[in-house]
């Protein structure tokens, strides 16, 4: 797809708005037109011809023509503005939709920062098609003829002289709009190292006082910023270089026709309003070719954010899958699954072969970095595996409605997600249309309640950026709230108390029993209790499942099982120590 198909493309929406933004335009070229063109009777009359009564009606006339004028370049700007900003905010309506339909793992390595300077930053750029762009295109190139017209009209030799120094604007303008289109890409990138930069030190801000890297952080931040810098220098440098050879130019034509036609009118050839209105239409013409000028420079700064919000858009999305699942009846299956994070790289799960019942509760225990959170979001479709297949009620969850599958599955993890909205809307995140009896029911049901009666406005309280007003088992009870409200069939608990003291992890603990409750349920967990109560435990060791069993089971017969029990055991009796010392 060429240049002028995708600005057709994304401009289609809003031409109602443009056509009649070029009516009023064309119209204000033409009263630029009528202005020139009346320079001469208006001059002899008066001063040739001495028609002295006219001294009146001349000057009404030209206060009506740039009033008239006036109204109209307001409505053309005004209806051209309202059109770039329609394009913006729909653009970035599109983005952040197809955003959030691309697979999970695209997250995992594309910096946040990075997007949200594309969707924010990027796509402002694509206003200028309009109020620049279009503008120049339909309205100031006319202009530049009608009064291109008027002067070859009056005397053409002259104006055609004074054209010669068009194929210098064009050359200029080309060799320096590559420049801007380059330096405009670069400044652009720099703006989204600096945008993630930002959102690093603002999420990451604990931690970067707590190590006193206050000024470590700041010398990345000041280092991105003086490459933004650098670049939008060299950007406006070249745009500026552009406005200084028309200038230059322009200067030059006037001045060839102040000395060649200021001789005409010495010598009779023409008259002084002929040469007045030459004059005048030479003037005025520079300006809208200064613009037209301008707006090719413009033009490749916003090709550049086309290219970079195109990468976004051509990113493929998930498959959505067809079959629709209502309810979960028999159970999972994982069929010789293998899974990589990326093409020609170590795989992380290996020949997975794995068969959870319906209403089973299933821990996953291992080292550190063994597959279990992975094995876990394979099941919701976070990620797909490259080999086997995974089946809910025996059929292949890559079939399935991707909707009507997550439909049926709950997560809570130790990374709560919460959002910067009330206590009773992210409790109710998972079902948007239960009443606040329900939500209330809900909160208690995960011991959550208590807490959130004492807060200022109750369940109307906001939460503020992550919840972080909160304390860590606070956020745990909102979410599991969130999860029981959801009332899915299937859990994924991933190490849900983790993080937790004794305390906030008893809590905790009982409100996920009642979330497990007649649940299929996957437990990533290192909590002996949590072990202890599962139907089975299945052992995994570098991407493998090395062996699955009860806890008794296990714990005869798995060197694996029998170590990291030991080292839980170990780490409980710790805590419960600990405890007892600050009781």
């Amino acid at each position: 797809m060429n240049t002028a198909q995708k600005i057709i493309g994304l401009t289609r929406p809003y031409w109602g708005r443009s056509f009649t933004a070029l009516a009023f335009g064309l119209m204000g070229s033409a009263v630029m037109g009528a202005i020139a063109w009346l320079v001469k009777p208006a001059l002899d009359l008066v001063f040739v011809d001495k028609k002295m009564q006219y001294m009146i009606w001349i000057p009404i006339g030209v206060i009506m023509l740039f009033t008239v004028k006036g109204l109209l370049n307001f409505g053309q700007q005004y209806l051209m503005k309202q059109a770039g900003l329609s394009l913006i905010r729909d653009t970035q309506n599109k983005l952040h939709n197809h955003i959030l339909h691309m697979p999970a793992g695209y997250f995992d390595k594309e910096a946040s920062g990075i997007l949200m300077s594309r969707v924010i930053n990027d796509v402002r750029m694509l206003s200028a098609l309009f109020d620049e762009v279009l503008r120049a295109c339909t309205i100031e190139v006319p202009k530049i003829f009608i009064l291109l017209g008027i002067a070859f009209y009056r005397k053409w030799d002259m104006t055609l002289s004074c054209l010669l120094i068009v194929p210098v604007l064009a050359f200029s303008a080309r060799k320096l709009g590559k420049k801007v289109k380059q330096r405009s890409h670069e400044a652009q990138k720099s703006v989204s190292y600096l945008t993630h930069r930002l959102g690093e030190s603002i999420t990451g801000i604990k931690v970067i006082k707590v190590f006193n890297r206050e000024g470590l952080r700041n010398e990345k931040f000041t280092s991105e910023n003086k490459n933004v810098y650098r670049e939008n220098v060299r950007a406006i440098k070249f745009k500026e270089i552009n406005k200084l050879v028309i200038d230059c130019l322009t200067g030059l034509a006037i001045g060839f026709v102040l000395i060649y036609g200021g001789r005409q009118v010495v010598v009779g050839v023409v008259t002084p309003g002929d040469f007045a209105s030459i004059l005048t239409a030479i003037y005025l013409v520079f300006s809208p070719v200064k613009q037209v000028g301008e707006s090719y420079t413009t033009l490749q700064g916003i090709l550049a954010a086309m290219e970079r919000i195109e990468h976004v858009m051509n990113i493929k999305t998930e498959d959505v899958g067809s079959i629709k699942i209502g309810e979960f009846k028999e159970g999972i299956s994982f069929q010789n699954v293998w899974f990589e994070f990326a093409k020609d790289t170590q795989m992380v799960l290996q020949d997975i072969n794995l068969r959870i019942g319906a209403g089973e509760v299933l821990a996953l225990v291992g080292p550190s970095g063994a597959g279990k959170t992975t094995i876990a979001h394979l099941l919701p479709r976070f990620y797909t595996p490259v080999r086997g297949c995974i089946k809910i009620d025996g059929v292949d969850i890559r079939e399935m409605d991707i909707h009507s599958l997550r439909g049926l599955i709950g997560i809570v993890s130790q990374d709560i997600v919460l959002f910067n909205d009330t206590v009773r809307e992210n409790i109710a995140f998972g079902n948007p249309d239960a009443s606040f009896d329900e939500i209330k029911k809900a909160a208690g049901t995960a011991f959550a309640a208590e807490f959130i009666e004492k807060m200022p406005e109750g369940y109307d309280t906001i939460l503020g950026e992550r919840g972080m007003t909160l304390s860590g088992g606070q956020r745990q009870r909102i979410a599991i709230a969130r999860a029981i409200l959801k009332n899915p069939p299937i859990m994924i608990l991933d190490e849900a108390t983790s993080s937790l003291d004794s305390v906030s992890e008893a809590l905790v603990q009982k409100a996920l029993e009642g979330l497990m409750k007649n649940r299929t349920t996957i437990v990533i967990a290192h909590r002996l209790s949590t072990i202890r109560n599962a139907d089975r435990i299945a052992v995994i060791k570098d991407g493998r499942i090395t062996d699955i069993g009860t806890h008794d089971e296990l714990l005869a017969a798995n060197e694996t099982y029998r170590s990291l029990y030991h080292t839980f055991a170990m780490t409980e009796d710790g805590e419960r120590h600990i405890g007892t010392e600050i009781s």
